[in-house]
Protein backbone atom coordinates (compact mmCIF):
# COMPACT_ATOMS: atom_id res chain seq x y z
CA UNK A 1 0.00 0.00 0.00
CA UNK A 2 2.83 2.37 0.90
CA UNK A 3 4.55 1.52 -2.37
CA UNK A 4 1.41 2.44 -4.34
CA UNK A 5 1.13 5.73 -2.47
CA UNK A 6 4.77 6.55 -3.27
CA UNK A 7 4.17 5.83 -6.97
CA UNK A 8 1.09 8.05 -7.00
CA UNK A 9 3.03 10.80 -5.22
CA UNK A 10 5.81 10.66 -7.82
CA UNK A 11 3.28 10.83 -10.67
CA UNK A 12 1.57 13.82 -9.06
CA UNK A 13 4.93 15.54 -8.61
CA UNK A 14 5.83 14.99 -12.28
CA UNK A 15 2.53 16.52 -13.42
CA UNK A 16 3.03 19.43 -11.04
CA UNK A 17 6.53 20.23 -12.32
CA UNK A 18 5.43 19.85 -15.96
CA UNK A 19 2.47 22.17 -15.48
CA UNK A 20 4.51 24.85 -13.69
CA UNK A 21 7.11 24.85 -16.48
CA UNK A 22 4.52 25.44 -19.21
CA UNK A 23 4.43 28.95 -20.67
CA UNK A 24 1.63 31.21 -19.48
CA UNK A 25 -1.01 31.67 -22.15
CA UNK A 26 -1.03 35.18 -23.61
CA UNK A 27 -4.81 35.00 -23.62
CA UNK A 28 -5.04 34.25 -19.91
CA UNK A 29 -6.28 36.98 -17.60
CA UNK A 30 -3.43 39.10 -16.28
CA UNK A 31 -5.26 39.20 -12.92
CA UNK A 32 -3.26 42.00 -11.36
CA UNK A 33 -0.29 44.07 -12.50
CA UNK A 34 1.56 43.60 -9.21
CA UNK A 35 1.21 39.84 -9.36
CA UNK A 36 3.74 39.67 -12.21
CA UNK A 37 6.15 42.14 -10.62
CA UNK A 38 4.89 45.33 -12.26
CA UNK A 39 5.37 48.35 -10.00
CA UNK A 40 2.45 50.73 -9.44
CA UNK A 41 4.58 53.63 -8.24
CA UNK A 42 4.58 56.23 -11.02
CA UNK A 43 3.65 59.54 -9.42
CA UNK A 44 2.52 63.02 -10.38
CA UNK A 45 5.34 65.55 -10.29
CA UNK A 46 8.06 63.16 -9.05
CA UNK A 47 10.72 61.38 -11.09
CA UNK A 48 10.52 57.57 -11.05
CA UNK A 49 13.47 55.51 -12.26
CA UNK A 50 13.02 52.58 -14.64
CA UNK A 51 15.17 50.57 -17.03
CA UNK A 52 15.23 49.43 -20.62
CA UNK A 53 17.57 47.43 -22.84
CA UNK A 54 19.32 49.37 -25.59
CA UNK A 55 21.27 47.80 -28.47
CA UNK A 56 25.05 47.94 -28.36
CA UNK A 57 25.46 46.99 -24.70
CA UNK A 58 24.56 44.13 -22.38
CA UNK A 59 23.70 46.53 -19.55
CA UNK A 60 20.27 47.98 -18.89
CA UNK A 61 19.92 51.73 -19.33
CA UNK A 62 18.50 53.64 -16.38
CA UNK A 63 15.92 56.28 -17.31
CA UNK A 64 13.57 58.57 -15.42
CA UNK A 65 9.87 59.28 -15.95
CA UNK A 66 7.30 61.53 -14.37
CA UNK A 67 3.77 62.74 -14.89
CA UNK A 68 4.18 66.45 -15.56
CA UNK A 69 0.52 67.31 -16.12
CA UNK A 70 -2.67 65.58 -15.05
CA UNK A 71 -6.26 66.80 -15.19
CA UNK A 72 -9.65 65.19 -14.80
CA UNK A 73 -13.19 66.06 -15.71
CA UNK A 74 -16.57 64.39 -15.93
CA UNK A 75 -18.23 63.85 -19.29
CA UNK A 76 -20.32 66.90 -18.54
CA UNK A 77 -17.17 69.00 -18.18
CA UNK A 78 -17.26 69.36 -14.37
CA UNK A 79 -16.06 67.37 -11.41
CA UNK A 80 -13.12 65.06 -10.91
CA UNK A 81 -13.35 62.22 -13.36
CA UNK A 82 -16.97 61.26 -12.96
CA UNK A 83 -17.25 60.79 -9.20
CA UNK A 84 -17.21 57.51 -7.26
CA UNK A 85 -18.99 55.67 -10.09
CA UNK A 86 -16.09 56.27 -12.47
CA UNK A 87 -16.38 57.51 -16.02
CA UNK A 88 -15.16 60.79 -17.42
CA UNK A 89 -12.16 62.31 -19.15
CA UNK A 90 -8.48 62.38 -18.23
CA UNK A 91 -5.60 64.30 -19.75
CA UNK A 92 -2.08 63.24 -18.87
CA UNK A 93 1.43 64.20 -19.96
CA UNK A 94 4.40 61.92 -19.30
CA UNK A 95 8.04 62.94 -19.65
CA UNK A 96 10.96 60.52 -20.16
CA UNK A 97 14.58 61.53 -19.58
CA UNK A 98 18.01 59.93 -19.86
CA UNK A 99 20.08 60.96 -16.80
CA UNK A 100 23.56 60.83 -18.34
CA UNK A 101 25.36 61.07 -21.66
CA UNK A 102 24.36 58.28 -24.00
CA UNK A 103 26.66 55.25 -24.04
CA UNK A 104 29.08 55.56 -26.98
CA UNK A 105 28.60 51.89 -27.91
CA UNK A 106 24.86 52.51 -28.09
CA UNK A 107 25.39 55.71 -30.09
CA UNK A 108 27.65 53.82 -32.48
CA UNK A 109 24.97 51.15 -32.96
CA UNK A 110 22.31 53.79 -33.63
CA UNK A 111 24.64 55.54 -36.09
CA UNK A 112 25.16 52.23 -37.92
CA UNK A 113 21.39 51.76 -38.21
CA UNK A 114 21.03 55.26 -39.60
CA UNK A 115 23.79 54.65 -42.14
CA UNK A 116 21.99 51.44 -43.18
CA UNK A 117 18.83 53.42 -43.92
CA UNK A 118 16.86 52.54 -40.78
CA UNK A 119 14.32 55.25 -40.01
CA UNK A 120 13.08 53.87 -36.68
CA UNK A 121 14.75 52.25 -33.69
CA UNK A 122 17.57 54.80 -33.72
CA UNK A 123 16.75 56.67 -30.47
CA UNK A 124 16.55 55.51 -26.87
CA UNK A 125 12.89 56.53 -26.72
CA UNK A 126 12.11 53.86 -29.35
CA UNK A 127 12.82 51.27 -26.64
CA UNK A 128 10.27 52.76 -24.24
CA UNK A 129 6.49 52.41 -24.44
CA UNK A 130 3.66 54.25 -22.73
CA UNK A 131 1.19 51.49 -21.92
CA UNK A 132 -2.43 52.21 -21.03
CA UNK A 133 -3.99 49.04 -19.69
CA UNK A 134 -6.75 47.53 -17.61
CA UNK A 135 -5.47 46.97 -14.05
CA UNK A 136 -7.01 43.50 -13.73
CA UNK A 137 -6.49 42.01 -17.18
CA UNK A 138 -3.50 43.82 -18.67
CA UNK A 139 -5.61 44.50 -21.76
CA UNK A 140 -4.23 47.22 -24.04
CA UNK A 141 -6.69 50.09 -23.86
CA UNK A 142 -4.93 51.96 -26.69
CA UNK A 143 -6.10 49.35 -29.19
CA UNK A 144 -9.28 50.03 -31.16
CA UNK A 145 -12.12 47.52 -31.30
CA UNK A 146 -12.75 46.21 -34.83
CA UNK A 147 -15.38 43.85 -36.24
CA UNK A 148 -16.66 43.18 -32.73
CA UNK A 149 -13.90 40.63 -32.08
CA UNK A 150 -13.63 39.67 -28.42
CA UNK A 151 -10.63 41.01 -26.59
CA UNK A 152 -10.07 44.18 -28.59
CA UNK A 153 -10.57 46.87 -25.96
CA UNK A 154 -13.85 45.51 -24.66
CA UNK A 155 -13.69 48.08 -21.83
CA UNK A 156 -14.78 50.77 -24.32
CA UNK A 157 -12.04 53.13 -23.21
CA UNK A 158 -11.03 55.71 -25.83
CA UNK A 159 -7.38 56.82 -25.92
CA UNK A 160 -6.04 59.60 -28.11
CA UNK A 161 -2.41 60.68 -28.50
CA UNK A 162 -2.42 64.46 -28.64
CA UNK A 163 1.09 64.63 -30.09
CA UNK A 164 4.11 62.64 -31.18
CA UNK A 165 7.05 62.63 -28.79
CA UNK A 166 8.12 66.24 -28.16
CA UNK A 167 11.92 66.46 -27.99
CA UNK A 168 13.97 68.54 -25.55
CA UNK A 169 17.64 69.28 -24.82
CA UNK A 170 19.58 68.29 -27.97
CA UNK A 171 22.97 66.65 -27.42
CA UNK A 172 25.76 65.20 -29.57
CA UNK A 173 28.04 62.19 -29.17
CA UNK A 174 31.36 62.05 -31.03
CA UNK A 175 32.03 58.72 -32.77
CA UNK A 176 35.37 59.00 -34.52
CA UNK A 177 34.87 61.51 -37.31
CA UNK A 178 31.07 61.18 -37.07
CA UNK A 179 28.55 62.74 -34.72
CA UNK A 180 25.38 61.14 -33.35
CA UNK A 181 22.72 63.70 -32.45
CA UNK A 182 20.12 62.84 -29.82
CA UNK A 183 17.75 64.38 -27.27
CA UNK A 184 17.87 64.07 -23.49
CA UNK A 185 14.15 64.34 -22.85
CA UNK A 186 10.83 63.44 -24.50
CA UNK A 187 7.21 64.16 -23.57
CA UNK A 188 3.84 62.95 -24.82
CA UNK A 189 0.24 63.81 -23.90
CA UNK A 190 -2.79 61.51 -23.91
CA UNK A 191 -6.51 62.20 -23.62
CA UNK A 192 -8.49 59.27 -22.20
CA UNK A 193 -12.25 58.84 -21.95
CA UNK A 194 -13.68 56.03 -19.82
CA UNK A 195 -17.30 54.85 -19.48
CA UNK A 196 -19.30 55.28 -16.31
CA UNK A 197 -18.55 52.54 -13.79
CA UNK A 198 -15.06 51.81 -15.09
CA UNK A 199 -12.36 52.11 -12.40
CA UNK A 200 -9.41 50.00 -13.58
CA UNK A 201 -7.53 52.49 -15.77
CA UNK A 202 -3.72 52.33 -15.56
CA UNK A 203 -1.04 54.24 -17.45
CA UNK A 204 2.64 53.47 -17.23
CA UNK A 205 6.12 53.68 -18.69
CA UNK A 206 7.62 50.39 -19.80
CA UNK A 207 11.11 49.44 -20.91
CA UNK A 208 11.99 46.26 -22.79
CA UNK A 209 14.23 43.28 -22.07
CA UNK A 210 14.85 42.83 -25.83
CA UNK A 211 17.38 45.17 -27.46
CA UNK A 212 16.78 44.06 -31.05
CA UNK A 213 14.28 46.64 -32.35
CA UNK A 214 12.76 44.49 -35.08
CA UNK A 215 12.40 41.47 -32.79
CA UNK A 216 10.93 43.67 -30.04
CA UNK A 217 8.27 45.24 -32.29
CA UNK A 218 7.37 41.84 -33.73
CA UNK A 219 6.98 40.41 -30.21
CA UNK A 220 4.77 43.32 -29.12
CA UNK A 221 2.60 43.39 -32.26
CA UNK A 222 -0.18 41.25 -30.77
CA UNK A 223 -0.42 43.57 -27.76
CA UNK A 224 -0.35 46.69 -29.95
CA UNK A 225 -3.25 45.34 -32.00
CA UNK A 226 -5.20 44.27 -28.91
CA UNK A 227 -5.09 40.48 -29.30
CA UNK A 228 -2.83 39.78 -26.32
CA UNK A 229 -2.25 41.41 -22.94
CA UNK A 230 0.70 43.04 -21.18
CA UNK A 231 2.11 39.73 -19.95
CA UNK A 232 2.84 38.72 -23.56
CA UNK A 233 5.15 41.66 -24.33
CA UNK A 234 8.85 42.42 -24.07
CA UNK A 235 7.93 44.73 -21.16
CA UNK A 236 7.25 41.78 -18.85
CA UNK A 237 9.76 39.07 -18.09
CA UNK A 238 7.63 36.12 -17.00
CA UNK A 239 8.85 34.38 -13.83
CA UNK A 240 11.27 37.23 -13.17
CA UNK A 241 9.40 39.71 -10.98
CA UNK A 242 12.57 41.60 -10.07
CA UNK A 243 13.39 42.43 -13.69
CA UNK A 244 9.76 43.19 -14.57
CA UNK A 245 9.68 45.56 -11.59
CA UNK A 246 12.58 47.47 -13.12
CA UNK A 247 10.95 47.63 -16.56
CA UNK A 248 7.34 48.56 -15.74
CA UNK A 249 6.06 51.43 -13.59
CA UNK A 250 2.38 52.37 -13.60
CA UNK A 251 0.01 55.00 -12.27
CA UNK A 252 -3.50 53.82 -11.45
CA UNK A 253 -6.15 56.40 -12.30
CA UNK A 254 -9.23 56.01 -10.15
CA UNK A 255 -12.35 58.21 -9.73
CA UNK A 256 -10.83 59.62 -6.54
CA UNK A 257 -7.55 60.63 -8.24
CA UNK A 258 -7.24 64.40 -7.95
CA UNK A 259 -5.83 66.87 -10.43
CA UNK A 260 -2.38 68.38 -10.00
Amino acid sequence: MKRILRVLLVIALIFSVSFSSMPISSGAAFNDLRRHGVKVDLKKGNWTSFYTKLPGTSKYQKLYAKITKFSTGSKGGKGGGGGSSGGGNYKITIQIQIPSKINKKVAKHFMKRINNGKTVGNEFIDYVDICIVDFKTGENLKSVQTDGEKGLNYQEVVVQEENEWKKYKPQKAKIGSNTYSYYVSYAKTYSITVPTGYTDLCIGVCGTHISNYEKMTDWNLGFAEGYTNLSDTSHVKLRNKKLTGKLCHFFRITPTTTSK
